[in-house]
């Protein structure tokens, strides 16, 4: 039988397949955007027709494309443009630093431009530091911006400081009063009750929020392909994003719900290089709780999605808890008690799955985790469906002990192990050693079954997947600590994390995720081979071609 002519041949390659063995192939064809052989370079090499673009890896390896699983897309492409100020570690360690940053961005923009930042944690800022790590407040920075309103967001985007000239903006004074739990909360000094600038949550952030600008649809549309190009440039051909209208208020647009319809605009006019999972924010003004979560759904309206391999929304994200800290709870999750506030974690769960949504929860300490389970359990009792799936967002405290009922259930993880690459040596001061260093055990979960998906949560982390991979076989901090190594698993695994799980955890399994047959063409070819490389120097393989979709979206 005459072979069929290929758009385009990969040949000479280590190609990792990714399928069930994990095992390797030398070459392969694609036609009209999809995998149609792989094997060995002489039987490839029957594709080769008149228009066949041929690519002699030389030896390289050859991966599937990266799937993020967790990251907030738009946004990030927001603070890629330059006009964003870098506010990260270690580039700013102390207030003066960011002052210094303002001063200059005040050179070059008009009286009354909002100033925005993002990356600041007070713990790595020395003047916080220095007095029991305080926030930092409006008037560590008036006298620098007395002409411009300022929102510089913490690294992890739940919080923002402002200052005294956004405060007047949005009508935020002494007599203004504080907000109901669900909201969040805004700061005040203790001595006059004056509001410090300080807001924490996504339903306080809200009120400095919408006096913002927002973008313009020609301004999203940028967001996305600056965000899309730098994710092609790590080996990311699909993604995930948070979006809806409960973001509506949030960051200049970019969590909003016209971000939706702009993604599937920019796909039908053949814009995107790579394909997005919107994981749908649905609670109203920001809010987390039972009443706004339902009337965001019931208001959430999505486009006529024309191909769901490019763009779909199918999953739910409600946040059970805030970012990780001693005394656990959940968050500004709405409720006057605990008991209450993980009742209305429950219901909404059980509520979203019977409508038919997969459930993504933001969970990073032990209360908002157990309930989530629980939740997702009792869901599945009460209305059984086909496996929808559902899914714990961060988990770091999801242990092998917690694995055994929610693998009944097909529960699943999206794991960021660049977080604990980043923030594991933080995370042994707050909760000691013996407690925390056990966090991350992706390896003891996915032994027991559990589908562990890899992501960065960009904005907050980088995107390198080779990073997460590196920290999941080494335990090696960003201060070179190790902490139980034991736990460390193995490159192959990890290459799953980033790949194969990833396409599961969204149901795209049969679609993308490996290299084989009936498959989409999403490919990464790396400059280094991952598994000889030494393994404290994985994240520093650079990724020297993407292919999505069959076109090359990426070449060093």
């Amino acid at each position: 039988m005459q072979a069929e002519k290929a758009d385009l041949v990969i040949l000479n390659g280590k190609v990792v397949t990714v399928d069930r063995d994990f095992s390797f192939q030398e070459a392969l064809a694609v036609k009209n955007g999809w995998i149609i052989n792989v094997g060995r370079n002489h039987k490839i090499k029957e594709h080769i027709g008149k228009g066949s673009r041929v690519i002699d890896l030389q030896g390289k390896i050859i991966l599937p494309g990266t799937h993020d699983g967790h990251i907030h897309a738009t946004h990030m492409g927001f603070f890629l443009d330059p006009k964003a100020i870098n506010l990260n570690y270690p580039a700013v360690k102390s207030i003066g630093d960011i002052n210094k940053k303002l001063r200059e961005a005040t050179k070059r923009m008009k009286p009354g431009e909002w100033i925005v930042g993002l990356g600041w944690d007070s713990t790595r800022l020395a003047e916080c530091a220095n007095e029991h790590f305080r926030t930092p407040n409006r008037w560590d920075f008036d006298a620098v911006t007395p002409d411009h309103p300022i929102a510089l967001f913490d690294y992890s985007a739940h919080a923002v400081v402002v200052n005294s000239k956004a405060l007047e903006i949005a009508g935020i004074t002494r007599e203004t009063a504080d907000l109901k739990p669900e909201y969040g909360y805004f700061d005040r000094d203790p001595r006059t009750g004056e509001p410090n600038g300080h807001f924490c949550e996504w339903g306080a952030m809200r009120f400095i929020g919408r006096h913002m600008p927002r973008l313009s649809d020609e301004e999203i549309e940028k967001c996305i392909k600056r965000i899309q190009k730098h994710l092609n440039e790590n080996g990311v051909t699909s993604h995930a994003d948070i979006l809806g209208i409960g973001g509506d208020h949030l960051f200049f647009g970019t969590w909003g719900r016209r971000v939706i319809e702009i993604y599937e605009k920019m796909f039908r006019e053949g814009k995107l290089t790579a394909r997005v999972s919107i994981n749908i924010m649905a609670g109203l003004e920001g809010v987390q709780g039972y009443d706004a979560i339902v009337g965001g759904l019931k208001q959430t309206s999505l486009p006529d999605f024309r191909d769901r391999n490019w763009v779909k929304a199918d999953i739910i994200k409600i946040f059970g808890d805030g970012a990780p800290v001693p005394e656990g709870g959940y968050g500004s999750f709405y409720g006057a008690t605990r008991e209450e506030q993980r009742e209305g974690l429950i219901n909404s769960i059980i509520e979203a799955h019977r409508r038919g949504w997969q459930v993504a929860v933001h969970a990073t300490m032990e209360m908002a985790l157990d309930a989530a389970i629980e939740a997702f359990i009792k869901a599945q009792q009460m209305y059984p469906r086909e496996s929808p799936r559902h899914f714990i967002i961060h988990g770091d405290w999801f242990t092998r002990e917690k694995a055994a009922e929610a693998f009944k259930y097909k529960i699943g993880l999206a794991a960021q192990p660049n977080v604990g690459f980043h923030l594991m040596d933080i995370l042994v001061k707050l909760f000691g050693r013996n407690r925390a260093s056990r966090l991350f055990a992706h390896r003891d979960l996915m032994e027991a079954g559990i589908n562990v998906a890899g992501g960065s949560d960009a904005l907050c982390i980088k995107p390198n997947w080779r990073l997460g991979a590196q920290f999941a076989v080494t335990r090696k901090t960003v201060h070179d600590n190790v902490y139980a190594p034991e736990l460390a698993g193995n490159i192959e695994d990890a290459i799953r994390m980033y790949t194969i799980n990833g396409a599961y955890q969204e149901h795209m399994e049969n679609i993308r995720g490996s290299i084989e047959v009936n498959k989409v063409a999403d490919f990464q070819v790396l400059g280094d081979d991952i598994f000889n490389i030494e393994k404290e120097k994985i994240s520093e393989i650079p990724v020297v071609m993407t292919i999505c979709d069959g076109q090359v979206v990426y070449e060093a």
